[in-house]
């Protein structure tokens, strides 16, 4: 009885997911959960601005998956860096500015492989800029934004090109494993951040995120490949032994994101010159006039 009641279960989560839209990396409940986790490791310098706008930022950090379908062609690219397509493990070559990037790649190739830790760099930068001005409405957004793109870089199948399965029969893992796996056997009570990640050069801890990533990918092909045999019809069984075998993993990336997010603020603000940000709402307010 148990089992059928679990079935069930299983697949009214996937008809949701189906029904909410295309595949999204953690989900939005994934991401806001990584922004709320992170902010709760900040120090006491900075912590009161994002407590009181924490509401703000947990609510837009989903809003580049939203510009995925609104603006495919100039955000698509934004979310993953197919590390793969570019280089090969531990990819040193590719780990370079922009610019040389895409005079060694080529612009075409390198929008097909992606430019997540790029597009981290750029709003870091954002960020630090509106510390600086303390412009408390430009600093919620950018880090908002960074949010999102630094919780897409913790998740493996955004740093390869097989993101979807390396062969016809694992297609569909994209989807598995980041949406229907983290809703239906993840506990938030799991991810338990510890202390935030010290953040040298923003464009390496970019590429470093990333790169640990995709060392992930070959046990998740493994696991698919494995709970597959076991479970063709891939219902409950399935996601159970995707869980025992791939669920520590999705638990270390959730953990990690959530640090490095903290970091990328913390240093952020020191490389502003630790500007006073206080503690008030930022202005986000439209009325009819």
């Amino acid at each position: 009885m148990r089992r059928g009641i679990c079935i069930w279960f299983m697949c009214a989560a996937v008809i949701i997911a189906l029904a909410n839209g295309p595949a999204r990396a953690w989900e939005p409940v994934g991401h806001t959960l990584i922004t709320e986790r992170a902010i709760t490791l900040l120090p006491s310098e900075i912590k009161p601005f994002y407590d009181v706008n924490s509401r703000y930022i947990a609510a837009f950090c989903t809003l580049p998956d939203d510009w995925k379908q609104t603006h495919k062609d100039a955000e698509g690219s934004r979310h993953f860096i197919d590390l793969d397509i570019l280089d090969q493990a531990p990819f040193g070559k590719v780990m370079v500015d922009r610019a040389t990037a895409e005079k060694q790649f080529g612009k075409k190739q390198l929008s097909k492989a992606g430019v997540l830790p790029w597009i981290i760099e750029e709003h870091y930068a954002k960020l630090v800029d509106a510390m600086k001005a303390g412009n408390s409405v430009e600093i919620a957004v950018q880090s908002a934004l960074l949010a999102h793109y630094v919780g897409d870089a913790h998740v493996p199948l955004h740093a390869t090109q097989y993101y979807d399965g390396k062969t016809p029969d694992e297609k569909g893992l994209h989807f598995r494993w980041e949406q229907t796996l983290f809703n239906t056997m993840l506990k938030p009570e799991q991810v338990s951040p510890r202390a935030p990640e010290k953040i040298g050069s923003i464009l390496r801890s970019a590429f470093g995120w990333c790169v640990t990533s995709n060392s992930y990918c070959a046990p998740i092909f493994k696991a698919d490949d494995d709970a597959r045999k076991r479970d063709p019809g891939m219902s409950y069984g399935y996601y159970r032994m995707m869980w025992e075998s791939t669920g520590p993993i999705m638990l270390t990336q959730l953990r990690t994101a959530s640090e490095a997010l903290a970091g990328v603020y913390i240093a952020a603000w020191q490389d502003a010159g630790k500007p006073e940000l206080g503690n008030k709402c930022a202005a986000f307010f439209w009325e009819e006039q």
